[in-house]
Protein backbone atom coordinates (compact mmCIF):
# COMPACT_ATOMS: atom_id res chain seq x y z
CA UNK A 1 0.00 0.00 0.00
CA UNK A 2 2.75 2.51 1.16
CA UNK A 3 4.95 1.66 -2.56
CA UNK A 4 1.49 1.84 -4.70
CA UNK A 5 0.84 5.30 -2.77
CA UNK A 6 4.19 6.44 -3.43
CA UNK A 7 4.72 5.22 -6.88
CA UNK A 8 1.52 7.64 -8.08
CA UNK A 9 3.00 10.31 -6.29
CA UNK A 10 5.94 10.07 -8.34
CA UNK A 11 4.06 10.70 -11.13
CA UNK A 12 0.91 12.77 -10.34
CA UNK A 13 1.95 14.80 -7.48
CA UNK A 14 0.52 14.44 -4.30
CA UNK A 15 -2.72 13.12 -5.20
CA UNK A 16 -3.01 11.21 -2.22
CA UNK A 17 -2.80 14.31 0.00
CA UNK A 18 -5.50 15.71 -2.15
CA UNK A 19 -8.52 13.42 -2.90
CA UNK A 20 -7.71 9.97 -0.85
CA UNK A 21 -6.76 10.84 2.65
CA UNK A 22 -9.15 11.12 5.57
CA UNK A 23 -7.03 13.34 7.76
CA UNK A 24 -7.25 15.92 4.83
CA UNK A 25 -10.58 15.27 4.44
CA UNK A 26 -11.35 16.14 7.90
CA UNK A 27 -9.36 19.20 7.90
CA UNK A 28 -11.28 20.51 4.48
CA UNK A 29 -14.72 19.33 6.42
CA UNK A 30 -13.42 22.00 9.41
CA UNK A 31 -12.45 24.45 6.93
CA UNK A 32 -16.03 24.71 4.97
CA UNK A 33 -17.90 24.89 8.33
CA UNK A 34 -16.55 28.00 9.03
CA UNK A 35 -16.18 29.23 5.22
CA UNK A 36 -18.56 32.07 6.34
CA UNK A 37 -17.06 33.19 10.07
CA UNK A 38 -14.30 35.93 9.92
CA UNK A 39 -11.35 33.82 11.25
CA UNK A 40 -8.84 33.05 8.41
CA UNK A 41 -5.28 34.17 8.70
CA UNK A 42 -3.26 34.74 5.85
CA UNK A 43 0.65 33.53 6.54
CA UNK A 44 3.09 35.72 4.82
CA UNK A 45 4.68 33.52 1.89
CA UNK A 46 8.18 34.17 3.56
CA UNK A 47 6.85 32.58 6.99
CA UNK A 48 4.90 29.83 5.00
CA UNK A 49 7.40 28.66 3.42
CA UNK A 50 9.68 28.73 6.69
CA UNK A 51 6.72 26.90 8.79
CA UNK A 52 6.23 24.28 5.74
CA UNK A 53 9.70 23.23 7.38
CA UNK A 54 7.99 22.18 10.25
CA UNK A 55 7.01 18.56 9.31
CA UNK A 56 10.55 17.60 7.88
CA UNK A 57 11.16 17.96 11.69
CA UNK A 58 8.61 16.10 12.58
CA UNK A 59 9.12 13.43 10.67
CA UNK A 60 12.86 13.07 11.90
CA UNK A 61 11.22 12.66 15.42
CA UNK A 62 9.40 10.03 14.45
CA UNK A 63 11.92 8.19 13.03
CA UNK A 64 14.54 8.93 15.76
CA UNK A 65 12.60 9.27 18.51
CA UNK A 66 9.93 7.39 18.47
CA UNK A 67 10.88 4.19 15.81
CA UNK A 68 14.52 4.09 17.18
CA UNK A 69 14.70 5.15 20.96
CA UNK A 70 10.87 5.27 22.11
CA UNK A 71 11.56 8.62 24.00
CA UNK A 72 7.37 8.45 24.01
CA UNK A 73 6.72 5.28 25.74
CA UNK A 74 3.61 3.84 25.96
CA UNK A 75 2.33 7.67 25.70
CA UNK A 76 -0.78 7.73 23.40
CA UNK A 77 0.52 11.17 22.07
CA UNK A 78 -0.15 10.31 18.11
CA UNK A 79 -3.60 12.51 16.58
CA UNK A 80 -3.77 9.71 14.02
CA UNK A 81 -4.48 7.00 16.63
CA UNK A 82 -7.19 9.49 18.44
CA UNK A 83 -8.90 10.30 14.99
CA UNK A 84 -8.58 6.61 14.18
CA UNK A 85 -10.49 5.98 17.39
CA UNK A 86 -13.14 7.94 16.92
CA UNK A 87 -13.95 7.88 13.19
CA UNK A 88 -16.35 5.81 13.32
CA UNK A 89 -20.24 4.99 13.20
CA UNK A 90 -19.55 1.65 15.20
CA UNK A 91 -19.36 3.71 18.51
CA UNK A 92 -16.95 5.65 20.25
CA UNK A 93 -13.60 4.59 23.08
CA UNK A 94 -13.79 6.23 26.07
CA UNK A 95 -13.77 10.19 26.62
CA UNK A 96 -10.52 9.93 28.52
CA UNK A 97 -8.59 9.42 25.00
CA UNK A 98 -8.92 13.18 23.80
CA UNK A 99 -7.21 14.22 26.97
CA UNK A 100 -3.71 12.50 26.05
CA UNK A 101 -1.01 14.30 24.16
CA UNK A 102 -2.47 12.54 20.47
CA UNK A 103 -5.84 14.02 21.87
CA UNK A 104 -4.63 17.07 22.52
CA UNK A 105 -2.46 17.60 19.62
CA UNK A 106 -5.31 16.60 17.71
CA UNK A 107 -7.38 19.45 19.29
CA UNK A 108 -4.59 21.67 18.26
CA UNK A 109 -5.01 20.31 14.53
CA UNK A 110 -9.06 20.71 14.27
CA UNK A 111 -8.49 24.46 15.98
CA UNK A 112 -5.58 25.27 13.55
CA UNK A 113 -7.30 24.14 10.48
CA UNK A 114 -10.40 26.46 11.56
CA UNK A 115 -8.17 29.21 10.88
CA UNK A 116 -5.76 28.05 8.23
CA UNK A 117 -7.30 25.89 5.38
CA UNK A 118 -4.79 22.29 5.58
CA UNK A 119 -2.97 23.36 8.46
CA UNK A 120 -1.56 20.14 9.25
CA UNK A 121 -0.75 19.40 5.91
CA UNK A 122 0.73 22.19 5.27
CA UNK A 123 3.13 22.89 8.52
CA UNK A 124 3.05 19.45 10.35
CA UNK A 125 2.19 15.68 8.42
CA UNK A 126 5.49 13.97 8.32
CA UNK A 127 3.79 11.89 5.82
CA UNK A 128 3.31 14.78 3.62
CA UNK A 129 6.90 15.53 4.26
CA UNK A 130 7.92 12.42 2.53
CA UNK A 131 5.18 12.86 0.06
CA UNK A 132 6.76 16.28 -0.93
CA UNK A 133 10.00 14.76 -1.58
CA UNK A 134 8.96 12.40 -3.80
CA UNK A 135 6.00 14.56 -5.67
CA UNK A 136 9.42 16.78 -6.97
CA UNK A 137 9.67 13.68 -9.53
CA UNK A 138 5.98 14.13 -10.48
CA UNK A 139 5.48 13.88 -14.22
CA UNK A 140 1.99 15.49 -14.28
CA UNK A 141 2.46 19.31 -13.65
CA UNK A 142 -0.07 22.02 -13.93
CA UNK A 143 1.13 24.57 -16.92
CA UNK A 144 0.99 28.35 -16.19
CA UNK A 145 2.59 30.11 -18.62
CA UNK A 146 3.29 33.62 -16.36
CA UNK A 147 3.57 35.61 -20.04
CA UNK A 148 -0.52 35.12 -20.09
CA UNK A 149 -0.71 36.38 -16.75
CA UNK A 150 -2.70 39.24 -15.36
CA UNK A 151 -1.63 40.88 -12.09
CA UNK A 152 -4.61 38.98 -10.32
CA UNK A 153 -2.27 36.41 -8.54
CA UNK A 154 -5.92 34.88 -7.82
CA UNK A 155 -4.31 31.27 -8.28
CA UNK A 156 -1.95 31.68 -5.59
CA UNK A 157 -4.28 33.48 -3.41
CA UNK A 158 -6.44 30.61 -3.47
CA UNK A 159 -3.89 27.59 -3.46
CA UNK A 160 -5.15 25.38 -0.53
CA UNK A 161 -1.47 24.76 -0.04
CA UNK A 162 -0.35 28.49 -0.41
CA UNK A 163 2.05 27.78 -3.50
CA UNK A 164 2.85 30.89 -5.08
CA UNK A 165 1.54 29.58 -8.50
CA UNK A 166 1.73 33.34 -10.07
CA UNK A 167 5.43 32.78 -10.10
CA UNK A 168 5.62 30.21 -12.12
CA UNK A 169 5.15 28.48 -15.72
CA UNK A 170 4.46 25.31 -14.44
CA UNK A 171 3.74 24.00 -11.53
CA UNK A 172 5.76 21.18 -9.99
CA UNK A 173 6.40 22.02 -6.52
CA UNK A 174 6.20 18.89 -3.89
CA UNK A 175 3.63 20.72 -1.29
CA UNK A 176 0.97 20.79 -4.34
CA UNK A 177 -2.18 18.25 -3.31
CA UNK A 178 -3.74 18.46 -6.81
CA UNK A 179 -6.48 20.56 -5.31
CA UNK A 180 -7.04 22.04 -9.04
CA UNK A 181 -8.81 24.94 -7.71
CA UNK A 182 -6.38 27.02 -9.75
CA UNK A 183 -8.15 25.92 -13.18
CA UNK A 184 -11.41 27.20 -12.12
CA UNK A 185 -10.30 30.77 -10.71
CA UNK A 186 -8.42 31.65 -13.58
CA UNK A 187 -10.11 34.17 -15.66
CA UNK A 188 -8.33 34.42 -18.38
CA UNK A 189 -8.58 30.32 -18.72
CA UNK A 190 -4.62 30.66 -18.42
CA UNK A 191 -4.34 27.91 -16.24
CA UNK A 192 -4.11 24.04 -17.72
CA UNK A 193 -4.29 20.69 -16.02
CA UNK A 194 -4.66 17.11 -17.64
CA UNK A 195 -7.65 14.59 -16.35
CA UNK A 196 -5.46 12.09 -16.20
CA UNK A 197 -4.67 12.51 -11.94
CA UNK A 198 -9.17 12.03 -11.84
CA UNK A 199 -8.48 8.44 -13.65
CA UNK A 200 -5.06 7.44 -11.65
CA UNK A 201 -6.39 8.57 -8.50
CA UNK A 202 -9.65 6.44 -9.11
CA UNK A 203 -7.22 3.37 -9.90
CA UNK A 204 -5.19 4.36 -7.10
CA UNK A 205 -7.76 4.29 -4.95
CA UNK A 206 -9.25 0.80 -6.56
CA UNK A 207 -5.59 -0.59 -5.73
CA UNK A 208 -5.21 0.28 -2.82
CA UNK A 209 -8.63 -1.58 -1.65
CA UNK A 210 -7.75 -4.31 -3.35
CA UNK A 211 -4.61 -5.08 -2.04
CA UNK A 212 -6.23 -4.28 1.62
CA UNK A 213 -9.34 -6.78 1.25
CA UNK A 214 -6.77 -9.48 -0.59
CA UNK A 215 -4.25 -9.16 2.30
CA UNK A 216 -7.80 -9.63 4.99
CA UNK A 217 -8.50 -12.48 3.22
CA UNK A 218 -5.46 -14.46 3.17
CA UNK A 219 -5.40 -13.98 6.79
CA UNK A 220 -8.57 -15.16 7.12
CA UNK A 221 -8.27 -18.13 5.31
CA UNK A 222 -4.62 -18.98 6.17
CA UNK A 223 -4.96 -18.71 10.07
CA UNK A 224 -2.41 -21.64 10.39
CA UNK A 225 0.41 -19.95 8.59
CA UNK A 226 -0.66 -16.33 10.04
CA UNK A 227 -0.85 -18.14 13.56
CA UNK A 228 2.84 -19.13 12.77
CA UNK A 229 4.00 -15.49 11.66
CA UNK A 230 3.22 -14.19 15.00
CA UNK A 231 3.57 -17.44 17.53
CA UNK A 232 6.63 -15.42 19.38
CA UNK A 233 4.81 -12.16 20.41
CA UNK A 234 3.15 -14.10 23.48
CA UNK A 235 5.19 -14.35 26.31
CA UNK A 236 4.42 -16.47 28.70
CA UNK A 237 4.99 -16.28 32.71
CA UNK A 238 6.84 -18.17 34.25
CA UNK A 239 6.44 -19.33 38.15
CA UNK A 240 2.36 -19.56 37.92
CA UNK A 241 0.60 -19.94 40.78
CA UNK A 242 -1.67 -22.52 40.96
CA UNK A 243 -5.50 -22.11 42.56
CA UNK A 244 -5.27 -18.53 43.21
CA UNK A 245 -8.84 -17.26 42.32
CA UNK A 246 -12.10 -17.46 43.75
CA UNK A 247 -14.57 -20.14 41.98
CA UNK A 248 -17.13 -18.65 40.15
CA UNK A 249 -18.44 -16.43 36.98
CA UNK A 250 -17.04 -12.95 36.78
CA UNK A 251 -18.24 -10.34 34.00
CA UNK A 252 -14.86 -7.69 33.16
CA UNK A 253 -15.04 -4.82 30.67
CA UNK A 254 -12.15 -2.90 29.80
CA UNK A 255 -11.37 -0.15 27.20
CA UNK A 256 -10.46 -1.21 23.53
CA UNK A 257 -9.57 0.71 20.59
CA UNK A 258 -13.12 1.67 19.47
CA UNK A 259 -14.83 1.54 22.53
CA UNK A 260 -15.82 -1.04 25.64
CA UNK A 261 -14.80 -5.10 25.14
CA UNK A 262 -16.87 -7.18 28.09
CA UNK A 263 -16.18 -10.52 28.79
CA UNK A 264 -16.85 -13.34 31.27
CA UNK A 265 -14.13 -15.26 32.80
CA UNK A 266 -14.89 -18.60 34.44
CA UNK A 267 -12.48 -19.68 37.62
CA UNK A 268 -12.59 -23.54 38.18
CA UNK A 269 -10.58 -25.15 40.98
CA UNK A 270 -8.80 -21.58 41.55
CA UNK A 271 -8.12 -21.56 38.26
CA UNK A 272 -9.10 -19.43 35.21
CA UNK A 273 -10.78 -22.38 32.81
CA UNK A 274 -12.49 -19.82 30.33
CA UNK A 275 -12.61 -16.67 28.63
CA UNK A 276 -15.41 -16.00 26.74
CA UNK A 277 -15.68 -12.66 24.99
CA UNK A 278 -19.24 -11.26 25.04
CA UNK A 279 -18.92 -7.73 23.12
CA UNK A 280 -16.68 -5.84 21.43
CA UNK A 281 -16.44 -2.80 18.81
CA UNK A 282 -12.98 -2.89 17.58
CA UNK A 283 -12.37 -3.84 13.96
CA UNK A 284 -12.59 -7.82 13.66
CA UNK A 285 -9.23 -8.30 11.81
CA UNK A 286 -7.18 -6.48 14.81
CA UNK A 287 -9.14 -8.22 17.44
CA UNK A 288 -9.10 -11.66 16.37
CA UNK A 289 -5.32 -11.17 16.35
CA UNK A 290 -5.24 -10.02 19.99
CA UNK A 291 -8.19 -12.37 21.59
CA UNK A 292 -6.55 -16.00 19.46
CA UNK A 293 -3.26 -14.69 20.92
CA UNK A 294 -3.92 -13.26 24.64
CA UNK A 295 -6.34 -15.50 26.00
CA UNK A 296 -5.10 -18.57 25.62
CA UNK A 297 -1.82 -16.86 27.08
CA UNK A 298 -3.67 -16.18 29.87
CA UNK A 299 -5.13 -19.06 31.08
CA UNK A 300 -1.79 -20.85 30.23
CA UNK A 301 -0.11 -18.31 32.57
CA UNK A 302 -3.01 -18.41 35.27
CA UNK A 303 -2.18 -14.36 35.43
CA UNK A 304 -2.41 -11.66 33.15
CA UNK A 305 1.14 -10.26 32.75
CA UNK A 306 1.45 -11.62 28.92
CA UNK A 307 2.75 -9.84 26.12
CA UNK A 308 0.49 -8.24 23.93
CA UNK A 309 -0.07 -8.79 19.93
CA UNK A 310 2.23 -6.42 17.55
CA UNK A 311 -0.61 -4.67 15.32
CA UNK A 312 -3.25 -4.94 17.78
CA UNK A 313 -1.94 -3.34 21.09
CA UNK A 314 -5.20 -1.60 21.66
CA UNK A 315 -7.13 -4.61 21.64
CA UNK A 316 -4.72 -6.61 23.42
CA UNK A 317 -4.75 -4.28 26.31
CA UNK A 318 -8.52 -3.95 26.17
CA UNK A 319 -8.73 -7.79 26.79
CA UNK A 320 -5.97 -7.91 29.36
CA UNK A 321 -7.65 -4.59 31.52
CA UNK A 322 -11.23 -6.65 30.85
CA UNK A 323 -9.86 -9.88 32.22
CA UNK A 324 -7.69 -7.91 35.42
CA UNK A 325 -11.29 -6.09 36.14
CA UNK A 326 -13.02 -9.40 36.37
CA UNK A 327 -10.99 -11.13 38.13
CA UNK A 328 -10.54 -7.97 40.40
CA UNK A 329 -6.27 -7.74 40.53
CA UNK A 330 -4.66 -5.00 39.59
CA UNK A 331 -3.61 -3.79 36.09
CA UNK A 332 -2.87 -0.24 33.85
CA UNK A 333 -3.83 -0.07 30.89
CA UNK A 334 -0.47 2.21 29.17
CA UNK A 335 -3.32 3.38 26.53
CA UNK A 336 -5.66 4.98 28.42
CA UNK A 337 -5.67 8.44 30.74
CA UNK A 338 -8.16 6.76 33.36
CA UNK A 339 -7.59 4.54 36.49
CA UNK A 340 -9.78 1.60 36.21
CA UNK A 341 -11.44 -0.18 39.67
CA UNK A 342 -11.16 -3.62 39.13
CA UNK A 343 -13.94 -5.68 41.02
CA UNK A 344 -14.60 -9.55 41.66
Amino acid sequence: MVAAAFIITAIWGRFFCGFICSFGAMQDLVWLGGKHMPRKIKVPEKADRILKLLKFAVLLFVIIGVWTFSVTGTTLWSPWTIFGMYATFKGFPAASYLLSIGGLLMLLILIGSFFIERFFCKYLCPLGALYSLAAKLRIFKIKKPTAACGNCCLCASQCSMSVPMNKYDSIASGECINCMRCTTVCRRNNVKANVMPAVSGTAVAAALMGVYFVGDMMVNTLPDTYDTMVSNEIVFSQDNTVGQYKDGTYQGTGNGFRGNIDLTVTVSGGKITDITVNSSWDDNEFFSCAESKVIPAIIAAQDVNVSTVSGATFSSNGLIEAISNALGVPFTNPNSTMTNHHRR
